[in-house]
């Protein structure tokens, strides 16, 4: 079983990748795993029982061209059965290009263009009313101006993202223009803006079957969060209630492969509210494996087999993950041969 995994880094704004390759470890030791990744400083390239072997990869906004011709390389010395992309960006690049994929032999499982569509932060109010599901005042803005007028219009505080990436909370215009400016000029346009709900953060993960049912979901409430709003700490929690309204999400999407939906309890009224759904597993995705529900495990054998593998089992309640710092080492000569291209092996 050879499989191409992306996004690595495992730092304050750990990527999915790193946990998917534990887990992946977890049920087959000897798979051999290819890392993609952007930067050579992407930590997970030197974790312990890591991937075989490392290359480095254009950036998505490079465009298709550069990112397969690029692969075509990768693909030529060290041949893949299984894709798993696991960045927003990649996603939205390759959702357009699945016969791109398939033409290289690779196997990789990913929402159509219409799934992912449909759950952008700019969308997502039209798929929560459709659902019954609430959610905060948004707005998508694509310059200061309208940045401006939206956060009037909804009221400071309000939370300011990246249309794939990054939220924060502004206090006042000032914070508002330089939040904004940051996020267009990194991400690109629009920017959403929110207004702030007040109280406990959920998340959920599951696996969609793409008939509108799930291979099974765990949901988690966050106990620590860094200043950047991400999760370093978690329990599993069993809330009927919770669970019921990521059902009817990923019913109506019909929904296929990896997904995390995140919520608030918004307290004053006693109701959860959508905040995001994302394409992918998040950096938490170990945490369930450890629990007996390897997700990304279910995910390979699907890919591996084209079948779906028996129903994950449920998480019981009261687990927790505390995340924490971990030294790795290199050698300077592994990010020069990463650097030029050459890649580097375990």
């Amino acid at each position: 079983m050879r499989i191409i995994l992306s996004g690595l880094h495992r730092g304050d704004n750990p990527q999915p990748g790193a946990g998917i390759l534990r887990s992946i470890r977890r049920e087959f030791p000897h798979a051999f795993i290819i890392g993609l990744v952007y930067d050579a400083l992407e930590s997970g390239i030197y974790m312990e029982n890591g991937p075989d072997v490392v290359y480095a990869m254009p950036y998505p906004t490079s465009g298709a061209a550069a990112f397969f011709s690029r692969l075509d390389e990768v693909l030529a010395l060290s041949p893949a059965d299984i894709f798993i992309p696991t960045l927003d960006a990649e996603i939205e690049l390759l959702v357009h290009l699945k016969d791109e994929i398939t033409k290289r032999g690779l196997r990789c499982l990913m929402p159509d263009k219409a799934m992912l569509n449909r759950r952008a932060k700019q969308h997502l109010a039209d798929l929560a009313k459709k659902c019954d599901v609430a959610v905060p005042k948004t707005q998508a803005v694509h310059d200061i101006a309208g940045a401006q007028k939206a956060a009037k219009d909804l009221g400071y505080p309000v939370m300011v993202k990246g249309q794939y990436y990054d939220a924060s909370k502004a206090d006042t215009e000032f914070d508002l223009i330089h939040i904004v400016s940051r996020l267009l000029s990194e991400w690109g346009a629009p920017a959403i803006i929110q207004s702030c709900i007040r109280g406990p953060e959920f998340n959920v993960l599951g696996l969609g079957d793409g008939e509108g049912g799930t291979l099974g979901m765990c949901a988690i409430r966050k106990t620590v969060v860094s200043d950047k709003g991400k999760g370093l700490g978690g329990m599993t929690i069993n809330d009927k209630r919770l669970y019921a309204l990521c059902s009817r999400l990923i019913h109506e999407l019909k929904w296929v492969g990896p997904f995390e939906i995140e919520v608030m309890l918004d307290e004053a009224k006693n109701e959860y509210c959508l905040i995001e759904i994302n394409p992918r597993f998040p950096a938490w995705v170990d945490f369930p494996s450890m629990c007996g529900a390897n997700f990304a495990a279910a995910l390979v054998k699907r890919l591996d087999t084209g079948s779906w593998p028996e129903r994950m089992p449920a998480c019981d309640a009261g687990h927790f993950y505390l995340r924490h710092q971990v030294e790795v080492h290199g050698r300077i000569d592994q990010i020069a041969m990463i650097t030029t291209g050459a890649g580097i092996a375990h």
